[in-house]
Order: structure tokens, then sequence, then C-alpha cells
């Protein structure tokens, strides 16, 4: 059985190989035990989804952009392979009651950097950085204008934001770490909600340039960067022409940043 996470904190399967891509079984599990935190959750959240898109697959319009079915795993490998896929659901469940959540230090000591940052999508990072020990280093705020779209992508406006930075430094000893780590913290007025991004200690004493920081692009399609659109840790760039990204990788000024950014979530 093959595990392969996606960009969407989706989990998919692939069968015919004991490999797995990210992670073991009880690592999966110790994982989705973060996310689903009871048993009841698990099966219900996890467990009997899969099997229901395994056995009747997804339906047009399920998804978002899926315009076309996709079939059950039943309907395109056969039975042997839904059998093989469900025997192996049914081994998650008896892992439960003997897997505990990754703590924070296992978290970060996770070598394989795509399943270590689906862990961290299911640790309260408040909750980490607080535990940890935290000092705020710096604030800095900033008025920005954001296009607002309906249900239909449909563009209806501008709407003004004042957004909040602030850096800090965790004290990495909890961690086995013997240097400290440095976080920037979005806040949101309007929203009332807050995201922790890491950050390289060079910014730690800068809030907007730490969180222009986080926006790392090829260096050659800068020129050409009609607006950013981010959703969390997902970037998004309008171009002015079809540009090959090649050469170095850069991070934004503050100036580059906040000058093109014109929606975020």
């Amino acid at each position: 059985m093959k595990i392969i996470f996606t960009d969407f904190n989706e989990i998919y399967f692939e069968t015919d190989t004991e490999e797995m891509v990210g992670c073991t079984a009880e690592q999966l599990v110790r994982y989705l035990k973060g996310v689903h935190t009871n048993y009841e959750r698990f099966m219900n959240r996890f467990i009997n989804v899969k099997k229901n898109i395994f056995l009747n697959g997804y339906p047009k319009g399920s998804m978002p952009d899926l315009d076309f079915d996709i079939p059950s795993l039943l309907e395109s490998c056969g039975q042997e392979e839904y059998d093989k896929t469900v025997k192996f659901f049914d081994s998650l469940t008896e892992i439960y009651d003997n897997v505990e959540p990754f703590t924070f230090k296992e978290s970060f000591e996770l070598e394989n950097r795509s399943f270590q940052a689906l862990v961290f999508s299911s640790i309260d990072i408040p909750q980490m950085i607080n535990e940890l020990g935290a000092e705020r280093l710096k604030t800095d705020g900033i008025e920005v204008n954001h296009r607002k779209y309906d249900e239909n992508g449909n563009f209806t406006g501008t709407e003004a934001y004042h957004n909040v930075y602030e850096t800090y430094e965790i004290q990495g000893e909890k961690l086995g770490l013997e240097e400290s780590l440095y976080a920037v913290k979005c806040w949101c007025t309007s929203t009332n909600k807050e995201h922790w991004l890491w950050i390289n200690d060079e910014f730690k004493d800068d809030p907007l340039n730490a969180i222009a920081s986080t926006f790392v692009v090829h260096k050659n399609i800068i020129p050409h960067i009609k607006a950013i659109k981010r959703q969390g840790d997902l970037l998004l760039t309008e171009m002015d022409e079809d540009i090959k990204p090649e050469g170095e990788l850069v991070s934004l000024t503050k100036e580059q940043y906040f000058g093109l950014l014109v929606a975020q979530s």
C-alpha cells in the first residue's frame, strides 16, 4: 500500500506495494489521531469517508473544480484491489488505540518535509509556542485593500483591512535545540484570526519584511508579477506574460509583497 499526500491535506492510496510515500502506517495514524481526536471522529470523518469514496468514487461536482466523475476503486481496479484497500483501512483502526499524536518535539524531528508539513497542520501552533516559551520582539501593521469575490468567483469590489504582524523568539530547548526559533504572527483585526509562519532570524526585528520573506520566487519572474493572492501557505501569482521560472530563488521585499498583494485568506 502506498500513501500519497497532496497540497490540500488530502490523502490518497495506491495498492500493490509495501512502500509508503512520506510515512509508515503507524505514523499516518498518529497524524490522524492529532486531527481526529477520538475514535468516533476518526471513523466517521476519515475511515468511513474513504471507504465510501473507494466504493462509490467521486461524483461530478463533489470537489472544487471537479467537472467529471472519478470512478470507484471497485469499478476501476476490481474486487481484489478494493478488498486489499479496505483491509488496509481496517488495519489502521487496529492501530488507533495503541499510538499517541506526535509531540511538538517529534514533529520537528520528522525527516520527510512533506509529511512534516502535514503533521504541523494538525498541531495547535499558538498552544505549542506558548508551551515552548516565546518572547515578542517587534510589532508592525499595515493597511491593505483586498479584492472581494462572490461564491462563483466573480469580483465584487475591494475592502480595506488593517493587518498586524508580530515577530517572536521561541525557545528551542524543549525541542532538543540549542538555538532559538523565530516566527511571525499575522493578525487581521477585521476577522480576529491569527496565523503563524516560521521565519529566518534575519527578519526577527522587521515584521513586514518577515511576512514578505515567506513568499519565495524565482528572481526572473518578479518584474512580470501583476498581483499576488495568498491562502495560508498557498501562494498564487497573476503574470503579465508567460515566463519560465528559472535561476536564483529570492524572498520578496515588503515593498514588493504589499505592493502586489490583492487578496488573502
